[in-house]
């Protein structure tokens, strides 16, 4: 017997967003980050419901800056 799994049943589907004209989309949760960063999103589906952007709490992924990946003393020498 194969197991016959898609990406919406493990969970990693497609996530449902509406943009500010008013489109309804389907993305990636990377492509949520990206679009949530640039400011376009109005809402986004989650399974408890619709979330609305500026009003509902959302988190939104960020990449560390260099600076900030490392606060310790610099033990290496410099060559």
């Amino acid at each position: 017997m194969t197991a016959n799994f898609n990406h919406i049943q493990l969970g990693l589907g497609r996530i449902e967003v509406m943009t500010k004209k008013g489109t309804v989309l389907f993305c990636h949760p990377a492509m949520l980050d990206a679009l949530l960063k640039k400011n376009k999103l109005t809402k986004f589906r989650r399974k408890s419901g619709w979330v609305t952007v500026g009003v509902d709490p959302i988190r939104i992924k960020s990449v560390p800056e260099a600076s900030q990946l490392f606060n310790g003393f610099e033990r290496r020498s410099s060559h």
